[in-house]
């Protein structure tokens, strides 16, 4: 198993990697819309998706992959009926015709006290 890091993407405050490669396949952890070097949350919820996903693009990266790879993607949002709309958009830019596997749940309580991010994604991709 390899340990994945960049500095361009935000780091966990525990003993968490951005993600592990293992076999080709590549495991992200819970990743959020957070400057990578400030950690500060967009107060928009359009800039947090762009920035989530900035986000994962470097993670991937310094896998040596890229979105196109992107297999299976699980999103936790804390207002689903509100924010869903503005992170479709954001997921169909990014991805465009590529459509990994993905589920989205509702929870009020996760990330960093005080944060109060609105997405959170757990992503497994495949560079084999």
């Amino acid at each position: 198993m390899i340990v994945i890091h960049t500095p361009d993407a935000p780091s966990h405050t525990g003993p968490v990697p951005q993600a592990v490669e293992a076999g080709g396949w590549i495991y992200v952890s819970a990743l959020f819309g957070a400057e990578p070097h400030g950690h500060a949350i967009p107060a928009d919820a359009r800039a947090e998706a762009e920035q989530l996903f900035a986000n994962l693009s470097a993670i991937l990266a310094a896998a040596r992959a890229d979105l196109s790879h992107v297999v299976r993607v699980g999103i936790v949002m804390r207002d689903l009926q509100r924010d869903r709309p503005v992170f479709n958009q954001v997921w169909a830019e990014r991805f465009g015709d590529h459509r990994p596997a993905r589920s989205a749940i509702e929870a009020t309580d996760f990330g960093r006290p005080g944060e109060n991010a609105r997405y959170l994604v757990e992503v497994v991709a495949f560079r084999g």
